[in-house]
């Protein structure tokens, strides 16, 4: 009976938590995005705590709005640098030399002519020229339809950008400032027998998300020197701003690296049309190619697993298979995400289901990165 009942509440549990996703899913997401920055940011709010004015702390508000405020200009900050690059790019690429892109083209162009003719043999349309042949195909990819649709989707875009910006602050504000009332208020929610087990489960997500994080932008600054330094070596210009993208970029479990790598390629490749192409433009690409390739071995075989073991203890193909479907259900910010909710869901599971043998065998690792206290020792955790 007592199994039949376990299996009940775990239904229950998950068709609640699919349709909170299915009909709250930007709320959750909010929410999620500032429960992992306030976490992020716990060391830095202790620190201001130890701060005494005239022997005062500093009121609870004011540190978060301290807080807060730093995040704003570390965020302004990365974009003050990557606006002037993109102008810098558009300048370059408007003031390209027609000539010396002619030039530089010639050769692959004339093959590529080759192909088409042999195309057009095959196909048996002799009468269209390639110039006829690529104006059509453009002019279909880049419709008014198209581009008016892609159009409306920037803007949707920006404006959930503002939406979600404006949200995430408010939420983030308040998770600083009012921590342990909301934490309190949450534990009204649960009855009295289970108090213990809640307060375990927050008090070791924190500790877990707080390494992983740690873990995380460990791993963009490693990311963030190797490009730098290679693009450098390369000669490429903009070596940093390249580096601190692909940085940036790597949060984004393995589409991340493309991206970046493809942006270190149109950079490198734009402000060096002078280079032939076959003798100078195409091994350019290659060599910046093989930079991030190597970035990438280095950090997928020893930077990522010293990060997931030291952190979340989960196997790198459970970590696959999360961010998979993490990734299928809710695109890049759920893949962003997919970690730290297992993690949570792991913590949970290991305090109701340890009894189950697939959860046991799930979280068999977990206590010896949370060590977790006597449960009369736990604080307040703050969200």
């Amino acid at each position: 009976m007592k199994i039949w009942k376990n299996i009940l509440i775990t239904l229950l549990t998950v068709t609640v938590l699919v349709l909170a996703w299915i009909f709250l899913k930007k709320i959750i997401i909010y929410l999620c995005v500032a429960g992992v920055i306030s976490l992020m940011v716990q060391p830095l709010l202790k620190r201001l705590e130890k701060i005494r004015i005239k022997k005062r702390k500093i009121p609870r508000g004011i540190r978060a709005l301290i807080v807060l405020l730093g995040i704003y200009i570390v965020i302004g900050t990365f974009i003050a640098i990557f606006i002037p690059l993109i102008i810098d790019e558009i300048k370059i690429i408007s003031n390209i030399d027609q000539k010396q892109l002619a030039t530089a083209m010639q050769e692959p162009a004339a093959q590529l002519e080759s192909i088409f003719s042999r195309y057009q043999q095959q196909t048996g349309n002799t009468d269209q020229s390639m110039h006829d042949f690529i104006q059509e195909s453009v002019t279909s990819v880049l419709g008014f339809a198209q581009v008016s649709s892609l159009a409306n989707s920037l803007v949707a875009i920006v404006g959930n950008l503002f939406v979600a910006f404006f949200v995430i602050s408010f939420l983030l504000f308040f998770f600083m400032k009012d921590g342990p009332v909301i934490f309190e208020t949450v534990m009204l929610l649960f009855p009295k027998k289970r108090d213990r087990a809640v307060r375990n489960i927050i008090q070791d997500t924190r500790k877990l998300l707080t390494k992983y994080f740690t873990g995380v932008l460990l791993d963009v600054l490693f990311v963030a020197t190797f490009i730098s330094v290679g693009m450098a070596i390369l000669g490429i210009k903009n070596a940093l701003i390249i580096g601190l993208f692909a940085g940036a970029m790597n949060i984004i479990p393995y589409v991340g690296p493309l991206i970046g790598g493809a942006f270190a390629i149109i950079v490198g490749l734009s402000t060096n049309l002078q280079l032939e192409f076959y003798t100078g433009m195409l091994p350019l690409a290659g060599k910046i190619s093989l930079v991030f390739v190597l970035m990438n071995l280095t950090d997928g075989f020893f930077i990522q697993p010293t990060i997931f073991s030291n952190s979340v203890k989960a196997h790198p193909l459970e970590i696959f298979l999360v961010i998979l479907i993490a990734g299928t259900l809710a695109g890049i910010g759920g893949m962003i995400l997919a970690v730290p909710i297992y993690t949570i869901i792991r913590v949970i599971a290991r305090e109701f289901l340890s009894h189950h043998k697939v959860v046991q065998r799930l979280t068999d690792e977990l206590d010896e990165v949370t060590d977790p206290d006597p449960p009369q020792q736990h604080d307040h955790p703050e969200t």
